[in-house]
């Protein structure tokens, strides 16, 4: 384990300091102290609320939950949800065939920029019971041909996903497998193009979360709800993509790796469970830069990267920055 850690966090050569990583862990016990005073007794010392915090049993699943319950009080907070990332630079072979006669003759890069605002608000807290609330979330995800000046250097595709998500907070056990965290969400996705162009879903999702040592699982499955289909090819109203299932499939596993020195590794694994097999892998890496701001690099191959491109296979490999991780 040593040897293989010890490669990972060599690869660029450097050696990143831990004072961003201390940070963090300071933060989460500083919001443990926050959060077990409410419920404290007056006369408990500060030391005692300390030893409290430091002695309890975290994860990093629990104290993501944590620092996002104490973030929460401030009426001026919105939280992450999803990574916040910037990949100025990515590469993949863009496909123009969806885009028919819109382009003219002319072409797309294949290097384009790609970046993802993802947030959440956390409307009732303890929503019927203790640890179980309800959350709006919002996710936009483009890809932006910006070095692209003969065509004006458009957004190619924006994806966006609104959810209501119902988030149960407190660990339980699944047929003798401890879970961090459970939800089911109502989860709208669309790229907001019209025509031809429009690709569109809509889904109930269930997820759960497991951690075993520095790895953290996460496993989700999804129905989507039914739509007519269309009239006819170009008709505003019906289903734009009734296939899409056979290629993103019914659901997706992922995992997260915590290596030394606040580098993370994470991997997303899709298939569609059929004879003609489709799916999909993304690997990431995220290290740190500074005490907020963090490398990333990803690489993607398979279906389902984009709406656009749901049904086409897509290799892509970016380089940019993270503002907020998963974990």
């Amino acid at each position: 384990m040593k040897i293989n850690r010890l490669i990972i966090i060599s690869f660029l050569g450097v050696v990143f300091p831990v004072a961003a990583q201390e940070q963090g862990n300071d933060e989460v016990l500083f919001a443990c102290m926050a959060d077990a005073m409410k419920t404290a007794k007056p006369a408990t010392t500060v030391q005692q609320l300390r030893e409290q915090c430091e002695t309890g049993d975290k994860t990093a699943v629990s104290e993501r939950i944590l620092l996002e319950k104490q973030a929460s009080s401030n009426r001026f907070a919105i939280l992450p949800h999803k990574p916040n990332y910037v990949l100025p630079v990515t590469y993949a072979e863009t496909n123009a065939e969806p885009y028919g006669d819109l382009l003219q003759g002319r072409e797309f890069d294949d290097i384009e920029a790609k970046f993802q605002v993802s947030l959440k608000y956390i409307a009732i807290e303890d929503f019927l019971s203790d640890n179980f609330d309800v959350e709006f979330a919002f996710t936009a995800t483009s890809w932006w041909q910006a070095y692209n000046s003969d065509i004006s250097a458009p957004f190619r595709e924006t994806n966006y996903e609104p959810e209501l998500i119902f988030n149960y907070k407190k660990p339980w056990n699944f047929f003798g497998i401890p879970v961090a965290n459970s939800y089911i969400s109502l989860n709208h996705q669309s790229n907001g193009q019209a025509g031809q162009l429009s690709r569109s879903w809509n889904r109930v999702i269930g997820g759960l979360a497991f951690v075993t040592g520095d790895v953290t699982w996460g496993l989700r499955t999804w129905w989507r709800l039914p739509e007519d289909e269309k009239e006819f090819p170009n008709s505003p109203e019906g289903d734009d993509n009734p296939n899409i299932e056979r290629y993103l499939g019914y659901g997706e596993i992922g995992a997260l790796w915590q290596i030394d020195r606040g580098h993370q590794l994470d991997i997303l694994l899709r298939n569609n469970l059929r004879s003609d097999n489709k799916g999909a892998l993304r690997l990431g890496w995220s290290f740190p830069l500074s005490k907020n701001l963090r490398g990333y690099v990803e690489y993607f191959n398979g279906y389902g990267e984009s709406l656009i491109y749901y049904d086409q296979h897509i290799q892509r490999f970016g380089l940019g920055v993270k503002l907020t991780d998963w974990l």
